[in-house]
């Protein structure tokens, strides 16, 4: 029986399907330029000062979390291990780090415990501004490393149950999350899902609900008349966005979860009869889980003007301080005004550098003037 599964399988994996190719270019087209966004983001937040708040470090870890989502993401050539035949520890190893999607559930688990994390921190600074509950900027690196830590004990049967599979010819590897696998794991599927599915949507829900009601309705935020009008705009601003992020999450995420909940709760026998309708389906739930990390950095450059700002100065600052100047440059300085924020020592030195040139050039002009 072992030897006729494996000679299908072996049939099977000989040729790629068009739903192969379909599936791989689109994983190419939210891979490639995710991994770009992600990365601009995470540069941004460190390299400018005034993005140094509890937010941006936030949503720096969300941004690292999607970029290793993204790096890690098995869905370009897991179809293509089918394959390869893979024995022993070598390919438990490749199925644990690579195409068994072992690693990936930890970052996707520490984005949504951290756009959680990002909702009540807003909840609590613009709802409730006056307790003594806000995250600080001293305290905000421990609860990073909280979320990542809760991230990976929740994911511990993931790792240990991802082997390589020399029967299934839909799978290159045994895991939880796949048609093959996961009516043995129903206590762990339904806890995720619950967990990090319903209960985080749910708590999304709840703190922009009110903090939309604050804003617009009941106009209880930034009601303060020390509160300027460009500070309420600012926070307006910054609650669209992360209300824009939640919608985003939960259009995303959602569908996986109710996925493997009907699964669990389908008559098995009905799920064997529709499996290649419920591969497909399979595929598109985690083809939207993974857009997830794609969508989150387009978000911050449509909606956020202080990401694209910061993004322009950075920019600026990279071009004026990392060009090389010649003795013969002239340069304008007040063209690099808002890049002087920006800029660190380095920037410093060449914006002296430019101020002694542009002396240089004025003393020039006077005596042959004269």
């Amino acid at each position: 029986m072992n030897n006729t599964t494996e000679l299908s399988r072996q049939q099977d994996g000989g040729s790629i399907s068009t739903q192969d190719v379909v599936f791989a270019a689109l994983y190419s087209a939210i891979v490639l330029p995710g991994v770009v966004g992600n990365g601009i983001i995470i540069t941004i937040v460190r390299k400018t000062p005034s993005m140094h708040t509890t937010t941006n470090y936030l949503l720096m870890n969300l941004a690292v979390a999607d970029l290793l989502t993204l790096l890690l993401c098995p869905g370009l050539y897991d179809f293509a291990l089918t394959k390869v035949r893979l024995q022993g520890r070598s390919g438990d190893l490749i199925c644990k780090l690579f195409a068994g999607n072992a690693i990936v559930p930890v970052t996707i688990n520490v984005a949504v415990l951290t756009v959680c994390a990002i909702a009540v921190e807003r909840y609590l600074a613009l709802v409730k501004p006056y307790r003594n509950l806000r995250l600080s900027k001293d305290s905000v690196g421990y609860v990073i490393a909280l979320l990542w830590l809760l991230a990976s004990l929740s994911c511990i049967p993931d790792f240990q149950a991802n082997t390589f599979d020399i029967v299934s010819s839909k799978y290159p590897c045994k895991r939880p999350w796949s048609l093959d696998e996961y009516f043995l794991h129903k206590p762990f599927i339904i806890f995720t899902c619950v967990c990090f599915g319903l209960i985080s949507s749910l708590i999304l829900f709840i703190c922009y609900f009110e903090i939309v009601r604050g804003l617009y309705f009941t106009r209880t935020i930034c009601a303060e008349s020390t509160v300027t009008e460009a500070e309420r705009q600012e926070k307006k601003q910054l609650a669209r966005l992360l209300i824009w992020l939640a919608l985003i999450f939960a259009v995303c995420s959602l569908p996986f979860a109710i996925y493997f909940i009907f699964l669990i709760s389908a008559d098995p026998k009905t799920v064997q009869e529709n499996h290649d309708i419920l591969f497909l389906f399979h595929r598109i739930s985690r083809l939207l889980l993974f857009a997830n990390s794609f969508f989150n950095p387009m978000l911050y450059a449509l909606q956020s003007s202080n990401y694209r700002e910061s993004f322009k100065l950075l920019c600026d600052c990279e071009l004026h301080c990392c060009k090389p100047f010649s003795n013969n440059s002239v340069y304008d300085i007040s063209s690099t005004q808002a890049a002087r924020t920006v800029c660190s020592t380095n920037g410093a030195y060449v914006l002296k550098r430019m101020e002694n040139t542009k002396t240089l050039q004025t003393n020039q002009d006077t005596t042959v003037s004269r």
